[in-house]
């Protein structure tokens, strides 16, 4: 790597590090889509019969006079109906994927563990971490009353039921005093990390609903890490909103009260591994909100920033006695391949490819490797090997590349000689020196420019590998070797045993250069400061991104051993 080269790396680097920082900056982000009226939302709204087909029949629905809803109605409903969760009935539900509990005290799951990941002693992960109420919620009245704040009755008696092999659907009904029900349909599946939820209201007006209503995941999502602050770290509620993905992560005094308009296909809230995502399924959301704080709380690694993020969207109805929507709830990994088999870009979730303007570039390399890497991993049961090969294909692919930039650096360094005296007699004519470097390099067949070429398709290859390791859960507690246990860690700090695989990254990478760079002045300072400079930038990475730079630097060293060969009273041509 020449000195021409190290700027265009930096800047590459710190553009896909901090790329959405900057393009706030410069307000280029796009912006929400208009907010839809409530008229278009319900002719855009599918018919009952569409929602019949997702075991949801609605009731038909007819104009009336719109009324006011009246406080005291909603606080006598919610006093009458107000209760102890505890002994309220629950229905324990056992799929292949999770086990979830629900509770006739808010209609709804107050439990959901994941049947196939565990917490790093063992404990299989819970989705609802110290869940207060059922969630989902659905909450009417500008949010002032919620559905998890009343007593239902369920079409099941309470017990365990298993669902391993057919579907299970389970009804759950309110009953206003005045008249007025609220019924939320469940069907559960054998193997999804997904269920299906139905809502129905009969008799707003007796109910004191009007206008709108939101749907919210009201329970925080916990760490499953055993590196807390990477955990809160990518803890953010995300939206899809008009085809373009969209957080909500504006904090201010460590709150979080943020709400957009437009077209919302679904909105979830995700930590660095799991997700938990609405997706309407009878019409579009018209806006998504998020509501959370962060605070500063102690652990055994020290002072960490814990964050509790929750989200919601909101829907529209008109002022008809009755009205329905269906809703499937996604709560599981942040798997790639599988979220995208829901075919409403809910693998944008995992930030993949996003990026504005590069980030189809990104998503070009970042989506075969996602594929690729579980494939190597059927026939090499250890993800460290699995880099390690998937470095050296790389490293065989771009080979040709290397030996051209390989005879450009060797060009380069016979003629260093030459190019110093060329500065010297024409140090004050800088137009007189770029004439007779160009005529010197024509004159040996040196490209300076060449050098470069294997950088150019390997820096969109590094930032799809940089966004799939810092996301994918395939590295998840996976271990190499030795004390390498885990390869989606990265070192904490200078003392963490992880960075050792840093000061090698960096070792592989400073032979690397001294091997292959012309030596010149400004060569030799720029020798020991891009290896320190790429070791700063990585040590926190996942050790799995590590091992692959780490593995292609060290491969890099083969260019010397195969491509130098002695050479004497002979200029070498390169293109």
């Amino acid at each position: 790597m020449d000195k021409k080269t190290l700027p265009l790396v930096i800047v590459l680097v710190v553009l896909i590090v901090f790329y959405q920082q900057i393009l706030q900056f410069l307000n280029v982000l796009p912006e929400p889509a208009p907010t839809p009226s409530v008229e278009q939302q319900q002719q855009t709204a599918v018919p009952d019969s569409v929602i019949a087909d997702t075991f949801l029949q609605a009731t038909p629905v007819a104009a009336s006079q719109e009324i006011e809803p009246s406080p005291e109605r909603l606080r006598r409903m919610q006093a009458e109906t107000a209760t102890d969760s505890i002994s309220a009935d629950t229905i324990r539900i056992v799929t292949n994927k999770y086990d979830v509990i629900l509770s006739s005290y808010g209609g709804g799951p107050v439990s959901m563990i994941l049947k196939e990941y565990t917490y790093r002693d063992g404990e299989p992960i819970q989705m609802l971490p110290e869940a207060e109420f059922a969630t989902p919620d659905f909450e009417f009245a500008g949010r002032t009353f919620s559905s998890s704040n009343l007593n239902y009755a369920s079409s099941e008696y309470p017990g365990e039921y298993e669902v391993t092999n057919d579907t299970l659907e389970l009804v759950y009904e309110y009953t206003g005093a005045e008249g007025g029900r609220i019924i939320k349909r469940y069907r559960f599946y054998p193997d999804e990390y997904h269920y299906d939820l139905a809502l129905q209201v009969e008799g707003r007006e007796s109910l004191g609903f009007e206008r709108q209503y939101s749907m919210v995941w009201n329970t925080p999502l916990g760490v499953t890490e055993p590196q807390p602050a990477t955990d809160y770290d990518a803890m953010q509620a995300v939206a899809m909103m008009s085809n373009s993905r969209e957080t909500l992560d504006d904090f201010e005094d460590n709150r979080l009260n943020q709400s957009l308009t437009g077209y919302t296909s679904w909105a979830g809230v995700r930590a660095k591994y799991f997700a938990a995502v609405i997706m309407p399924q009878s019409r579009d959301a018209d806006g998504v909100f998020a509501r959370g704080e962060k605070r500063n709380v102690a652990t055994p690694d020290g002072k960490v920033e814990l964050k509790e993020i929750t989200v919601g969207i909101d829907l529209p109805f008109a002022t008809v006695p009755a009205f329905a929507d269906s809703f499937t709830i996604f709560v599981g990994p942040l798997d790639y391949n599988l979220m995208a088999e829901y075919d409403v870009g809910l693998e944008d979730m995992l930030d993949i490819g996003t990026t504005p303007f590069i980030g189809w570039l990104i998503k070009l390399f970042a989506v075969p490797i996602l594929w690729v890497l579980p494939r190597m991993y059927d026939f090499i049961p250890n993800y460290g090997l699995v880099i390690i090969l998937f470095a050296l294909l790389v490293k065989i692919v771009t080979l040709p590349l290397s030996l051209k930039s390989f005879k450009s650096m060797q060009a380069m360094k016979d003629v260093q000689p030459k190019l110093e005296e060329l500065k010297k007699k024409h140090k004050n004519n800088p137009q007189a020196l770029n004439s007779e470097m160009m005529k010197l390099y024509k004159k040996h067949g040196v490209n300076p420019m060449s050098g470069c070429l294997p950088i150019i398709p390997q820096m969109p290859l590094f930032f799809a590998l940089f966004s799939v390791f810092r996301s994918t859960i395939l590295l998840r507690d996976a271990p190499f070797i030795f004390f390498i246990d885990d390869l989606s860690m990265g070192a904490t700090s200078f003392t963490d045993p992880y960075i050792i695989l840093v000061v090698i990254m960096v070792a592989a990478q400073f032979a690397s250069q001294k091997l292959t760079m012309p030596s010149t002045s400004q060569n030799k300072m720029l020798g020991y400061i891009m290896p320190l400079f790429m070791g700063f930038i990585f040590y926190r990475f996942s050790s799995g991104l590590v091992l692959y730079w780490t593995c292609f630097s060290l491969f890099s060293l083969l260019d010397y051993v195969i491509f130098k060969r002695p050479k004497k009273n002979v200029e070498v041509k390169a293109a």
